[in-house]
């Protein structure tokens, strides 16, 4: 005899499950009120009751059952038992069924809302990844989450942010350290990065170190004091274009005394590279072409390179707009001319990084400060398109920081305030 399942399936049939079903409903009540007869017995009459049916639903064989157990003298206990066990199945299955059923509408991206700017629900990885987050979501509403924050969640009185990674207990956005790891290199699973020797390498290795950054974490991830990591590059950049001014435009002899005297630590105004006028204006205009395209691949890197399996591209942020130095200024010029161009062929607005230009008294808030051309440029950055955003280094909240020292500055992680140092 075939039984045919909720789903459609037709199995062969098995009284050993009717039997499962009346002792687990048997072993639930009290000894006064279990069965006389064995629960297998009562099976056994129930198949031959129906054994010369062709086929059966697995509904009618609960009715059966049901009915079989007020035959045979069952306790009202008992039958209310094995009642509650068919109805809790049944929700289980429900349950089941929802279940498969959501993921499936994920897999088969069947409702995309494309929540996130920065993820494509179409793609076979953004589908994956959508469906992966309902699971998880789902097992931390079952299995982590109190009956109480649960109901919260649901009902929408508090929100539980992130809660598809909250099984997996990554952490959430984060301010990577780019002046360590440029200066020293890092390490990663399949080889090692040696430290970056110019301003182009150094923007390039910004971009990769922010995707592999991504892979590892959920969340955004920032750069605190873009304008003064890259001074370091600046330099170097610098130095190796003033070199080839001095070989190739100035044609100084290698025995010359200036030779000995530059190196590549130098600020880009030494008077020493200013006493060989030929030589600084080629490393000047080298330098700053360098920057250019090095701040143009940044903005197309960190708009092409998918990163979470390719079903997301990485949510990158950069601070900057405080460094005075020369190198910094010429960082935050491009960082800003770039982005008010566009990128591609149709010039469009970056969605990533996420600017922000960080505000701070005596600096570039007022007419007379260093970088108040840089802040104007800012305004006509965020005029024309959306970034930068700006936050306030002096606000009280972010009091305390060292001058000297761009790590103590106000960062934040796109427009929410997350970071490391001060948060709002």
């Amino acid at each position: 005899m075939n039984v045919i399942k909720r789903n459609g399936d037709v199995v062969e049939f098995d009284s050993s499950k009717i039997t499962k079903a009346i002792e687990k409903a048997n072993n639930k009540v009290e000894n006064r009120f279990r069965l006389h007869m064995l629960p297998r017995d009562i099976a056994r009459e129930l198949s031959n009751d129906i054994g010369k049916r062709e086929s059966i639903s697995v509904e009618e064989i609960q009715d059966l059952v049901e009915k079989k157990l007020y035959e045979v003298g069952a306790s009202f206990e008992l039958i209310k038992e094995y009642v509650t066990y068919r109805y809790r199945r049944s929700l289980e299955r429900d349950k089941y069924n929802a279940f498969i059923s959501g993921i499936k509408e994920k897999l088969q991206a069947k409702n995309v809302k494309n929540q996130n700017a920065n993820v494509d629900e179409h793609s076979f990885s953004g589908r994956y990844g959508e469906a992966t987050n309902y699971m998880t979501k789902e097992i931390a509403l079952t299995t982590r989450l109190s009956p109480m924050a649960r109901n919260n969640h649901l009902g929408n009185m508090i929100y539980i942010h992130d809660l598809d990674h909250y099984e997996l207990g990554d952490h959430n956005c984060l301010t990577i350290p780019f002046d360590d790891l440029l200066k020293n290199g890092f390490e990663i699973r399949q080889t090692d990065i040696r430290t970056a020797r110019s301003v182009d390498t150094a923007f390039q290795l910004l971009a990769v170190i922010f995707q592999l950054q991504s892979l590892n974490q959920f969340g955004g991830v920032s750069s605190g004091h873009l304008d003064h990591t890259m001074v370091p590059y600046v330099r170097i950049s610098f130095y190796k274009h003033f070199k080839d001014g001095l070989e190739f435009v100035e044609e100084v002899d290698k025995t010359d005394v200036i030779w000995t005297k530059i190196c590549d630590s130098l600020s880009v105004d030494d008077e020493i590279y200013k006493s060989h006028k030929k030589a600084y204006n080629y490393a000047t205009r080298m330098t700053l072409k360098e920057i250019r395209q090095a701040v143009e691949g940044m903005f197309h890197n960190l708009n092409s390179l998918q990163s979470r399996a390719g079903g997301q591209l990485p949510f990158t942020s950069i601070n900057y707009g405080t460094c005075t130095n020369t190198e910094g200024r010429w960082i935050i010029k491009n960082l800003l001319e770039v982005n008010i161009e566009g990128i591609g062929k149709n010039k469009r607005t970056p969605i990533f990084p996420c600017s922000i230009f960080q505000c701070m008294k005596g600096v570039n808030r007022h007419p007379g400060d260093p970088n108040y051309d840089m802040f104007r440029l800012a305004l006509k950055s965020t005029a024309s398109r959306l970034y930068p955003n700006y936050v306030n280094c002096d606000w009280s909240g972010n009091a305390g920081y060292d001058i000297n020292d761009p790590k103590t500055y106000m960062s934040t992680m796109g427009k929410c305030k997350c970071s490391p140092f001060k948060t709002f």
